[in-house]
């Protein structure tokens, strides 16, 4: 899987702005949003330092992509669906947090992995509660 960043000039219509620069990424299995906007963060100032002497643009290629404002329902993980409840994780930490309930108890999930197929959780924040490993949360449900 890869992510990327582009340099474009700024228009009115939706992502159709000529283009100055455009690299990608590989993102591994652990990365998370905040983890993936500080490497496009980095990789950005390498491309304006690049661009910024000369630019020179192109046209964009391609459909128009859109995302959809994150909605409260957007953040509800179905536990069932392991890998797909991973991917929310991963999306929304560690800004949002993705929720769900663990033993009876409504927590966000900030981190987890998949072990032979089954979600594990690995940080998790009880509801007014802070975040905390799970198995702290563990112990404190005894």
């Amino acid at each position: 899987m890869s992510s990327g960043v582009t340099i474009h000039e700024t228009v009115k219509e939706l992502d159709a702005g000529p283009i100055a620069a455009q690299r990608g990424f590989l993102l591994t299995p652990e990365d998370n949003a905040g983890d993936v906007y500080a490497r496009a963060a980095e990789l950005a100032v390498e491309l304006l330092d690049e661009v910024l002497p000369q630019p020179v643009f192109r046209p964009q290629a391609g459909e128009t992509s859109y995302a959809a404002k994150i909605e409260p329902d957007d953040r509800v993980l179905d536990l069932s669906r392991p890998a797909e409840s991973l991917n929310r994780i991963r999306a929304l930490s560690p800004h949002i947090g993705a929720r769900g309930e663990l033993h009876g108890a409504a927590v966000t999930i900030w981190r987890a992995r998949l072990v032979d197929g089954e979600l594990v959780p690995l940080e998790v924040q009880p509801e007014g509660g802070r975040r905390m490993d799970y198995e702290a949360f563990v112990r404190g449900l005894r």
